[in-house]
């Protein structure tokens, strides 16, 4: 009986290694033919771009001459060829990049059904490629792509929208914010920024519609505070009066640092003692911008607050109200915040 089991064990023991050396040949086998298959993939880009570069420039000369580099572009090239044009287009900028799109048109196309591909990258890279090459007779199709399903995908498509339409697009884009909330919200403010002055409406819209995400409504205020939109300021102040999320409150007050003026002050006093200290900063910060002499004894109070980045806007805003004989008056040995005003002193000193 030990004999028959000792039998089937070793029976198990040699197909368990037989599969194990299939597996590992295999795998081998994969890995060399994937080897060979890029290898040979970029030897076919080498022979090229060989090819094309020199055309490609010719074109870029003498833009009448473009029918001479499609005659290089084989038929099974198209893709590789739009590749190709891509990477300078993203480069190159003004007449070039016109030169470039007629230099791609006749196989733009191609990419069409490649917008519904399952593979995320294939379809950021058609509507990549549309949207840098193919303005503005493929609108549409970027415009679609803010609405993919992958929020990769659409936000490609918004900042291509954004970098290249500009305002025309605003409404739809402020309105497509909240598909973005996992990104980071200055990769956001750039995005809408680069819409230029001619979005302030639709992003002060966007600000002040509380059906709005309390995300978009925060890159709104920090757009708006990058365009220094002096006309969004008492929209910022009554918004700052009223609303609670510290995030929001935050892009307001700093929005207000930049277009607003004393009137606003109430708005900021209300927030100097918020349980936040990224709030309390940020007001510190606005009522040091906004203040006047009266509002001295507000900042010099900050200065024993529990957050250093409450204090030191506070010791900074002592200095821009009282002057630099305040902020010595105020440097005692024995005060914690001596050190502060000793940064302070040697950061103005400084400029």
């Amino acid at each position: 009986m030990n004999a028959i089991l000792s039998d089937q064990v070793l029976w198990a023991l040699g197909l368990l290694i037989l599969l194990l050396l299939g597996m590992a040949l295999f795998f081998a086998a994969f890995t060399f033919f994937l080897r060979l298959r890029n290898e040979r993939e970029a030897r076919r880009w080498e022979e090229l771009e060989r090819t094309w570069e020199p055309a490609l420039m010719e074109v870029l000369a003498h833009p009448e001459e473009v029918e001479a580099l499609w005659e290089k572009v084989g038929p099974n090239d198209h893709l590789r060829f739009l590749e190709f044009v891509l990477l300078y287009a993203q480069r190159l900028g003004g007449s070039e990049r016109e030169t470039l799109g007629r230099a791609a048109a006749p196989y733009l196309p191609e990419l069409l059904p490649l917008r519904s591909h399952r593979r995320v990258g294939i379809r950021a890279r058609a509507i990549q490629t549309l949207g840098t090459l193919g303005l503005p007779r493929y609108l549409e199709e970027v415009k679609e792509a803010v609405r993919d399903p992958s929020p990769y995908v659409a936000a490609i498509a918004a900042r291509i929208l954004a970098h290249e339409v500009g305002p025309e697009v605003a409404p739809d884009l402020c309105r497509n914010l909240e598909r973005f909330h996992t990104f980071r919200i200055w990769y956001l403010v750039d995005m809408v920024v680069a819409m230029g002055p001619g979005a302030i409406p639709a992003i002060r819209g966007t600000l002040a519609d509380e059906r709005a995400s309390l995300r978009s409504r925060a890159v709104a205020a920090h757009s708006l505070s990058v365009l220094m939109d002096l006309g969004s300021a008492d929209l910022a102040a009554n918004l700052t009066v009223r609303e609670e999320d510290p995030e929001l409150l935050t892009s307001l007050l700093r929005l207000l640092s930049q277009v607003g003026t004393a009137d606003h002050t109430p708005a900021v006093r209300a927030h100097l003692d918020s349980e936040e200290f990224f709030v309390r900063a940020a007001a510190t910060r606005t009522l040091a911008e906004l203040g006047e002499e009266g509002d001295l004894p507000l900042l010099v109070e900050k200065l024993s607050d529990a957050s250093a980045w409450v204090r030191m806007a506070a010791a900074r805003g002592v200095y821009r109200l009282g002057g630099k004989a305040t902020l010595t008056a105020l440097s005692r040995e024995e005060d914690p915040a001596t050190p502060l005003f000793h940064q302070v002193l040697a950061e103005e000193a400084g400029r």
